[in-house]
């Protein structure tokens, strides 16, 4: 049954805003907790992984974890007659075993959801308490992973982001069908761009109900709700998970020589998803 749904993206890009707005509208809620998304599912869950493989994790190499993933994700699949979403921060890749880590023969599909690497730069160096130049390195690193753990004690498995471009163009030529969403849409046009994501989804709703979950999960109401409750999504590091939150703030943080760098290094996709203004060509 296909009813496995990738909300991908590359991380800090609006993926949990996006899961957000859609577990608003699925329950119904006038308020949204953030600790109790209705989409809640990781697809890097340690917990998860253990559960349906039926052994531990940290008693396999990242290798096999990944060989593993495929089956782990078949039987998420076939456990549930409803559709399924699952945030995944991984790019798409074939194992060592040759099959595809995200199996097509069970995915209804992708949410990509992408944003400027320039805002991507500056987002990232704050969440992760690293500098600006260190995150634009690891933008370009076609062999980076996120969550690597030694001890294998982290709750959540290895991602292998890799670079900026390649993560993106990864899902494109996945195979799966894909739905892309730029996070500056989902802030200028946020009706008809969460609306068009329903659709691909085959949910309906009406467009008050839409315009009540954006309301519900807006950016402002979520910073309030985080400085309230917390949240669990957090790392330790972070002052906070809702911290700027807007569209071209990479003009007040980026030196010349960084926004000239992060062009050169990702201007074929940038130009592709209309990131390339007049004056940074």
């Amino acid at each position: 049954m296909k009813n496995l749904v990738w909300l991908a993206s590359y991380p800090r890009s609006g993926n949990t805003w996006f899961r957000l707005f859609l577990s608003s509208i699925l329950s119904g809620n006038s308020r949204m907790d953030l600790n109790q998304m209705e989409v809640g599912l990781l697809s890097n869950s340690r917990r998860m992984f253990d559960e349906l493989a039926g052994i531990s994790s940290s008693e396999l190499a990242n290798d096999e974890i990944n060989n593993l993933k495929p089956v782990v994700y078949q039987l998420l699949s076939c456990e549930s007659a409803d559709q399924l979403y699952l945030k995944a921060h991984e790019r798409f890749f074939l194992n060592s075993d040759g099959f595809p880590l995200f199996p097509p023969a069970y995915s209804y599909g992708c949410v990509y959801i992408i944003r400027n690497p320039l805002d991507v730069a500056v987002s990232n160096a704050h969440f992760f308490s690293k500098s600006v130049d260190e995150v634009i390195a690891i933008m370009n690193n076609p062999g980076y992973s996120l969550n690597a753990s030694i001890d294998c004690l982290y709750p959540l498995l290895e991602e292998w982001l890799g670079d900026w471009s390649g993560h993106a163009t990864s899902w494109l030529n996945s195979g799966i069908r894909v739905h892309i969403i730029r996070y500056e849409d989902m802030i200028s046009f946020p009706v008809e761009t969460f609306s068009k994501a329903l659709k691909f989804l085959n949910l309906t709703f009406s467009e008050e109900q839409v315009r009540d979950a954006i309301a519900e999960t807006s950016f402002e109401t979520m910073k309030k709700s985080e400085g309230q409750l917390g949240f669990k999504e957090k790392i330790q590091s972070c002052d906070a998970f809702f911290w700027h939150g807007k569209a071209g703030g990479w003009r007040t943080f980026l030196t010349e020589l960084q926004i000239k760098k992060i062009i050169g290094d990702h201007h074929e996709v940038m130009e592709r998803f209309g990131y390339l203004e007049p004056g940074l060509k």
